[in-house]
């Protein structure tokens, strides 16, 4: 909050005449009318109540509502908070906004964490029914809330369903010897009301209340400025003209102002029998109008892997490195000369056989450190591919190629951050550098900081070296897997080399059906890139899909089984909190994680909090030993735009910052899981909550997918929330395929999504400023311009579409050399129109000459 410009009120507030107003209480009235009404009568503390209000719009009532206090001249008089939305009150006061504070529910956002995001300088309410309930907030860390919100007084239209207290049938919950009773109670000063009218005033003002909060009878009056005067006058007739209401801000060590410590119709054909139906399907597929499925000929033919020797030296050996790149050759420019090849990022790695798999590139290197060991490793068991394996007494398929026993730090981490932070420049750093084409400094800083990670675990030596972060270039993550209704290992191993062909920087595997420990061993042993994965799918199929039978045990278990295959980075569900599930009842579409909504269910039924959580330790020190990265995984996430920015996505946000400092502590990597559903103009203020709460830790992204009314389509939606939150610093974005929400993409699809996000990745980077970002922009520009129709194809992301659509209407061969395409024609291309007005009247100084002499 360094940029809010406003002196905070923390220890200078008055609850004596405090309004809780939202649109639906002001009688079709302009609220802000109603609040400037109110203002005038007396009222000291302004409450807005707008809770279904989307983001957006909350933040601009709440400018106008203290654009109507600085008119009063009451800045720094009247506290203005916002019921129960922390990010709508995070949002405005990053936008300089004047919101005090936020007023919270026992169901809302927890105090504390409230606390952690908003920071020392602003005002947290709570609301507390009992005297047991406030004794239990008295144990909260000191400086958490500043007062209490205590009702009701009576059954109110706001909340008639509250009852509390001694209900004698006259209506009234709470009577002056129970406000007393809390008031003595409470360390923090009480506000009471609920249904509160003139005529209680009275008694309120005899009692140990520090004022006195109302909303009907005041914003249903109809003058509201005479309805305000008269209780505040009858209130100030016993009470005085003493304010009352000051919070005195506490200063503690263990104020919770950080994330250190405190901080988810059917086909209408009917077939006879199963021959029908396959022959039926077959032909669909043949029949399929998809780009994707025009392969990738000249994509091949024009991009060439090849590589760039380095060598490197430093206290464990010397090396020469083979850092890959794509180079595109480029025809010369008609009667100028030669053009120089384009070089780019390449992620496909070298050719294999897909039974023996890719060379183990970084053994050496990892061996030649010192600090790790082999060792004989958990012994594999058929549970670990499933049901189907146990019942065969083997997997599908088994892996016979390149056999390994696993290795294991010796007595320190062998994470690249621990290097990083020891000054020890790796080879896998110097590889980075290269391909991002800045200084290693740069990835060792970066690394050591946390602001960075590179998945690479000791066990997967294939994987070519690759960083994730905001300073380096938007990285790309594809997902796969196999499901318990379809796909075979061939064809998974066959999406992954079609994903990294075409783009994809990491990949996570995230089968859920049969074989998922040799589906995951095929894939490591031939990919280039780093694999995650979700071990709560394999613990889950281990347990036969019940839920209520996983245990830390097995997790663990799972969790050491793939550390020694070689996953490199694990998404851990670990903010899923037993305290946030009830956050997700009433959203439209609940809980939409799978792991999220598995740890949700064992929570519930243990009536336990997450054993991920309560044994997040233990996992640090186990992804310590084989340098494998957190991707700390959104259970809670929107997956939807009307789930979106809710209090359970930002809850377990904070808990993910917490858990981030944990993990830096044990020298483990960390990436942060963001949203998948969220509105194109809350976008920036996600990457910057997620920036300021996990201390610039890299963001890992679904998308987002910024409207929901597109399925086949959801690759565009989510593309465009894509660029937006990359452009603002999300380090990696995962992509979406057509298939999004309808079924297990196919290979076509993963192109397609593949593709969708290599564009949105490189805008990103543009819209940054990159270094030689632009570059390839340019080339297509000058190729463009010049009518070098090959260059043009071979320089796009897919050169087979690009030159499918243009064969469509000019397929002769000649016609790749015209000056024109059939959208113009010769006569009214504007490219060449210009080249002709060159041609005619000169370059620029030779045009200026002749406007010069026009003029």
């Amino acid at each position: 909050m360094n940029d809010y410009p406003y002196a905070s009120m923390r220890d200078c507030f008055d609850m004596s005449a405090y309004f809780v107003v939202g649109p639906q209480d002001c009688k079709g009235r302009p609220i802000t009318d109603v609040v400037d009404d109110a203002l005038r009568g007396g009222a000291t503390f302004i409450q807005l109540r707008a809770k279904n209000t989307d983001a957006k719009d909350l933040t601009l009532m709440a400018q106008d509502i203290a654009q109507i206090i600085e008119d009063n001249d009451k800045s720094d008089a009247v506290a203005f908070v916002i019921d129960d939305r922390v990010d709508v009150v995070w949002q405005a006061r990053n936008k300089g906004i004047k919101v005090d504070g936020v007023h919270i529910g026992q169901t809302d956002m927890e105090p504390r964490e409230a606390r952690a995001l908003l920071g020392e300088e602003a005002i947290v309410g709570l609301s507390a029914e009992t005297e047991s309930l406030v004794r239990l907030i008295n144990e909260l860390p000191n400086g958490c809330i500043d007062y209490i919100g205590a009702g009701p007084l009576h059954v109110s239209t706001t909340k008639p369903e509250a009852s509390v207290g001694g209900n004698d049938g006259s209506g009234n919950t709470l009577d002056e010897d129970q406000i007393n009773t809390i008031c003595t109670a409470s360390d923090f000063p009480v506000v009471v009301g609920g249904g509160v009218t003139a005529n209680d005033m009275e008694m309120l003002a005899r009692s140990k209340a520090a004022g006195w909060f109302v909303v009907s009878a005041i914003a249903g009056a109809d003058d509201p400025e005479a309805a305000t005067r008269e209780m505040v006058t009858r209130w100030k007739a016993v009470r005085g003209e003493t304010k009352h209401g000051f919070a005195p801000r506490v200063q503690s060590a263990d104020t919770a102002t950080t994330t250190d410590t405190q901080m988810t119709e059917s086909n209408n054909g009917k077939f006879t029998n199963a021959k029908e139906a396959k022959a039926s399907s077959k032909l669909a597929k043949q029949q399929r109008v998809d780009i994707a499925a025009r392969g990738s000929k000249q994509r091949d033919k024009a991009h060439v892997r090849k590589t760039t020797p380095v060598h490197f030296e430093n206290r464990f050996g010397s090396y020469d490195l083979e850092v890959p790149y794509t180079e595109i050759k480029l025809s010369d420019t008609p009667g100028v000369g030669p053009n120089a090849p384009f070089k780019d990022y390449n992620t496909e790695g070298p050719k294999c056989d897909p039974k023996e798999g890719l060379a183990p590139l970084r053994l050496d290197w990892i061996r030649d450190r010192g600090d790790v060991e082999e060792y004989e490793g958990r012994r594999r068991n058929l549970e670990d591919d499933g049901k189907r394996a146990i019942k065969r007494g083997k997997a599908s398929k088994e892996w016979r190629g390149r056999q390994h026993k696993p290795l294991k730090a010796k007595d320190h981490p062998i994470t690249q951050m621990w290097y990083a932070r020891h000054d020890i420049i790796t080879p896998e750093m110097r590889y980075v550098a290269e391909r991002e084409h800045c200084d290693v400094e740069l990835v060792r800083s970066e690394l050591a900081a946390g602001r960075a990670v590179m998945p690479c675990n000791i066990n997967h030596p294939e994987a070519e070296p690759m960083i994730i972060g905001s300073r380096f270039l938007t990285k790309l993550n594809a997902n796969m897997g196999n499901s318990a209704v379809t796909s075979s290992i061939d064809e998974e191993v066959e999406k992954l080399t079609w994903a990294t062909k075409w783009g994809a920087d990491t990949v996570m595997d995230l089968s859920t059906g049969n074989d998922i420990h040799t589906t995951r061993e095929w894939i490591l042993r031939n990919s280039p890139v780093p694999i995650g994965t979700v071990p709560m799918y394999q613990a889950l199929e281990k347990v036969e899909d019940d839920a209520s039978k996983l245990s830390w045990e097995l997790f663990r278990d799972t969790v050491i089984e793939q550390c020694e295959q070689g996953v490199d980075y694990m998404t851990i569900h670990a903010g899923v909190l037993l305290r946030f599930v009830p956050l997700t009842a009433n959203r439209m579409t609940g809980i939409v994680s799978r792991g999220g909504s598995i740890m949700a269910e064992w929570c519930l039924q243990h009536h336990q909090e997450s054993f991920l959580y309560t044994h997040f330790d233990e996992l640090c020190e186990i992804f310590a030993k084989y340098d494998v990265a957190f991707s700390l995984g959104d259970g809670l996430r929107p997956g939807s735009l009307a789930d979106a920015n809710d209090a359970a996505q930002f809850a377990e946000l904070m808990t993910l910052g917490e858990l981030t400092q944990r993990a830096w502590e044990h020298d483990v990597q960390v990436m942060i899981e963001g949203p998948g559903h969220i509105p194109f103009d809350t976008v920036r203020m996600n990457i910057e909550m997620e920036k300021a709460i996990c201390k610039d830790a890299p963001f890992y992204t679904l998308g987002p997918l910024t409207t929901d009314t597109a399925p086949g389509y959801d690759h565009i939606t989510s593309a465009i929330g894509g660029v937006e939150i990359a452009r603002y610093g999300t380090a990696m974005l995962c992509y979406v395929t057509p298939k999004e929400h309808l079924g297990l993409p196919n290979k076509d699809d993963v192109k397609q999504g593949v593709i969708a996000y290599k564009i949105a990745c490189h805008a990103a980077d543009i819209a940054k400023h990159h270094p030689h970002a632009i570059d390839r922009d340019n080339a297509m520009s000058k190729a463009r311009f010049e009518f070098r129709w090959l260059d043009q194809f071979n320089l796009s992301y897919d050169p087979d579409t690009a030159i499918a659509f243009h064969d469509d209407t000019l397929p002769a061969e000649p016609a790749k050399m015209a000056h024109f395409c059939s959208m113009c024609g010769p006569k009214f291309c504007s490219m060449a129109i210009s080249q002709n007005i060159r041609r005619k009247f000169g370059n620029a100084e030779a045009q200026e000459k002749l406007v010069a002499d026009a003029q």
